[in-house]
């Protein structure tokens, strides 16, 4: 079983450069099993199976988000349609495409209260293929900073269990 760690967003990856100011990040960095998946393919993996506990959390989210007047991803959650195309502007899942490079795919979404990106980078070191799933967040006003507050917890946990799950289960 390959080990998820916490690791800094890559400095090579673009979404250091995806927001005008980053408040908050991380990133999460795994061996991947499958070598041959682009980044594309790797965020199909991904979101290829949500935990029932994450999918709660999610509706959770959407319905206070909703009471507050902020966007949240409705139905949709994290799940992509099988015959999803990925083309910038587009969505993918509750994501919008930002950009598409050939070793990263960066999604997110802007609202009122802060604008977040979502990054899937490959990369290689010592023949050894990697994938690294970061988040950079911009913080608008102070909606958006107890929004992070509140969470921050339940991302990290999110991001880390979405790519340990992946790994597991032989998709990554």
């Amino acid at each position: 079983m390959s080990q998820v760690m916490e690791v800094a967003v890559p400095v090579a990856c673009n979404l250091v450069r995806a927001l005008k100011t980053v408040h908050f990040s991380d990133a999460f960095q795994a061996r991947l099993s499958k070598p041959e998946l682009g980044p594309v393919d790797a965020y199909r993996a991904l979101f290829a199976c949500t935990p029932v506990w994450v999918k709660a959390l999610v509706k959770i989210r959407g319905m206070v988000a909703g009471v507050l007047g902020l966007r949240h991803g409705g139905a949709a959650g994290f799940q992509l349609a099988p015959d999803a195309t990925f083309e910038v502007g587009q969505p993918a899942g509750m994501f919008s495409i930002r950009s598409i490079e050939p070793g990263e795919v960066i999604v997110g979404n802007n609202d009122k209260h802060l604008d977040f990106r979502i990054s899937i980078y490959r990369s290689s070191s010592n023949n050894v293929e990697m994938v690294t799933v970061s988040t950079a967040v911009e913080i608008h006003n102070t909606m958006g900073r107890i929004y992070m507050f509140v969470i921050k917890p339940f991302h990290r946990c999110i991001a880390r269990a979405m790519v340990q799950g992946a790994i597991d289960t032989g998709r990554l």
